[in-house]
């Protein structure tokens, strides 16, 4: 009697203790898209910056298989490579990534973001389109290094990712 009920407390337990690991997992170790945020919702135009950065314009013209914006802390305007190794994964899958950071322009309030929560990193934003500029994807609180591995929930996007991961992505990222 007494084995039966220590067994029973042991099997609760441990039904407790894996449901708050997969908890645990699933809310913060996940890149999950939120449905909206700001001015943008699921389905909704995405964010047009190409008018305002002269220097890149000749880009804006070519055709993309998605677009990435991005609004992170410390983070000059760059497109494509020059983002780094998560622009040159993009560019490699045929999709177009431009980020920016704070220039005192109000540029994070454009996102749905409070200016001084990005200067401190304490906010930070990725948005993903298809190839007609819909939003297919929001990112809250996550950065241009996290781009290949939410790209992982969007292989719809482009056919080439295995590839590009496998040929782009340094083994230890």
């Amino acid at each position: 009697m007494f084995q039966i009920n220590k067994l029973k407390i042991v099997i609760i337990v441990s039904v407790i203790i894996v449901g708050f690991l997969f908890f645990i997992y699933f809310f913060f170790f996940s890149f999950h898209s939120v449905k909206s945020f700001g001015p943008f919702k699921l389905g909704d135009q995405a964010p047009v910056v190409s008018e305002n950065v002269p220097e890149y314009a000749f880009l804006y013209t070519l055709k993309y298989k998605f677009y990435i914006y991005a609004m992170e802390k410390n983070m000059g305007y760059c497109a494509l490579n020059d983002c780094g190794m998560s622009g040159t994964f993009v560019d490699c899958m045929g999709g177009w990534l431009s980020a920016d950071g704070i220039r005192g322009d109000a540029g994070a309030t454009d996102y749905g973001l409070k200016e001084e929560d990005v200067e401190n990193g304490k906010s930070s934003m990725i948005i993903i389109a298809d190839e007609n500029k819909k939003i297919v994807g929001i990112y809250l609180n996550r950065t241009i290094q996290n781009i290949p591995y939410i790209l992982k929930n969007h292989h719809n996007l482009s056919d080439k990712f295995d590839f590009c991961y496998d040929t782009q992505m340094p083994e230890r990222w």
